[in-house]
């Protein structure tokens, strides 16, 4: 349905009442100056003078109709093209996406006035000129809001005054501000010392910060660490500062990677010296003793050392291995009998009057044979070692609901206890240093079985209380592919 159009009655009607009342006052002065002039002629009889003021009464209403009636016509002609600017303002002020096409192409008539023609001509292509930078703008600003909320770094803008200006959803998520008015200050929400000073030397000096700075997050137990960017805002047509943003990079894990690495030389380091100042040490005593002739003392420092270099040659294997699960090296998927596999991997270890039990619940397993026994034989190997003779240790291969299968490694030593459980599977970590070397251990054995689970899609656990043995729980998933 179509709208009615615009009408400025109160203009219409305060210009009808004018000008009717200006004719009534002009008429009434006219008709009265006429008539006295009449009256004052002596040649004009009574009747013909009553006559003569009838007539000019009749002319003057006919006058005044005439009168008001084109004053009516002219003030409408006027007030309609005005109404309708009145109008055409109204839905631009409103919303220009309210004006439609048809409306921007109306120009008056011919017979209209040139000035609203004009005013109406320019106010149009005004409309148009506004239509087309919102719409614009309005792009240019959902566009940026999905660049803003894409991106995988936190994004905080503030004014001078260190009050929001915006942020985007991984901030909101990284320091929980969902629902959160906008109209804050900065140091509500973040409470670093080192951001809060990145943002005040920006604002002041106008000049781009990089910074690396920690962080203590909301429901996180560790702080994170960001390198900080912080720009300044400028007016584009005085380049005055009027607010700075600042894009949080968060380089936590490799802070904690660079740090890993930083142990895992160190500790590769200490775990090469060792053996090496042994064998060299004894390689100097075995020489004296063949340049003076004392060749009964030989057999054990040459035990010694080639106990050494067997030690050196383990930790050189399960570096390789390591580096070669950490490569990304194709993983040789086929279907495992696990009865075979296990009395291969039991063949190979010398138990010390242990108690074994085999448990076998699932019979085949998708995987990598090479490295899937490498998992059973590390997992063994801890048992063997660190478990008494005369206890149990038990493998049990069971089905998954899922179609997976998952091994338990089980044994009623003397249990592992709770505060070692989340460390226990990095590189060279090790409960006790010097029970575990006596024994032999390399200190990535469970590293390396960590990483083998990961590669084939699974995940290794453990269950143990100090004092109550301990079981290693591996689950493999029911389809298994090479993971990078």
């Amino acid at each position: 349905m179509k709208k009615n159009p615009f009408f400025p009655i109160r203009l219409f009607s305060w210009f009808i009442r004018r000008q009717v009342f200006l004719c009534i006052l002009w008429f009434c002065i006219v008709h009265i100056g006429i008539v006295v002039w009449l009256q004052a002629r002596s040649d004009v009889s009574v009747t013909e003078l009553h006559l003569m003021e009838q007539v000019v009464l009749i002319c003057f209403l006919l006058s005044f109709v005439v009168f008001t009636s084109v004053s009516f016509l002219t003030t409408t002609r006027l007030v309609i093209p005005l109404g309708r600017l009145i109008e055409k303002t109204k839905r631009l002020r409103k919303m220009p996406f309210d004006i439609e096409e048809a409306d921007e192409r109306v120009e008056f008539q011919a017979d209209v006035p040139g000035e609203w023609s004009e005013l109406e001509r320019a106010l149009n292509k005004l409309g148009r000129e506004l239509r087309q930078k919102t719409i614009r703008l309005s792009r240019e600003k959902t566009e940026l809001r999905a660049v803003m909320s894409d991106i995988s770094e936190a994004v905080l803008a503030v004014n001078r005054d260190r009050r929001l200006l915006f942020y985007n959803s991984q901030l909101a998520v990284l320091f929980d501000l969902k629902g959160m008015n906008s109209d804050r200050s900065m140091s509500e929400i973040l409470r670093s010392p080192d951001v809060l000073e990145a943002y005040n030397e920006t604002l002041e000096t106008g000049k781009a910060i990089r910074t690396v700075v920690t962080i203590d997050v909301p429901n996180e137990r560790l702080p994170r660490v960001f390198q900080l960017a912080v720009g300044p805002l400028r007016k584009k047509h005085n380049q005055e500062v009027y607010g700075a943003v600042g894009v949080f990079h968060d380089i936590t894990e490799l802070k904690q990677a660079e740090r890993v690495r930083i142990d895992f030389v160190a500790n590769v380091s200490h775990e090469l010296r060792t053996p090496l100042t042994s064998i060299h040490g004894y390689l100097q005593t075995i020489r004296q003793d063949v340049e003076e002739k004392r060749f009964d003392q030989l057999d054990p420092f040459i035990k010694i050392v080639d106990g050494n270099v067997d030690r050196l040659r383990r930790l050189v294997e399960d570096l390789l291995d390591l580096s070669s699960l950490e490569s990304g090296k194709a993983l040789h998927i086929e279907t495992v009998p696990l009865r075979e596999l296990t009395q291969s991997v039991l063949d190979q270890l010398q138990f010390r009057d242990h108690v074994l039990k085999l448990n076998f619940e699932a019979e085949t397993l998708l995987a990598d044979p090479q490295r899937l026994s490498q998992v059973l034989r590390n997992l063994l190997e801890n048992a063997v070692r660190y478990v008494p003779k005369g206890r149990t240790i038990e493998v049990s291969w069971r089905e998954l609901p899922d179609g997976g299968v998952a091994l338990h490694v089980r044994d009623d030593g003397p249990g592992i206890p709770q505060e070692h459980h989340s460390r226990l599977f990095e590189r060279f970590y090790r409960i006790d240093e010097s029970r575990s070397r006596s024994f032999g251990g390399t200190g990535i054995g469970l590293s390396i079985v960590k990483h083998i689970m990961q590669r084939h899609g699974g995940s290794v656990r453990l269950q143990s209380v100090a004092g109550e043995g301990s079981e290693f729980i591996c689950q493999f998933p029911s389809q298994i592919e090479s993971q990078s």
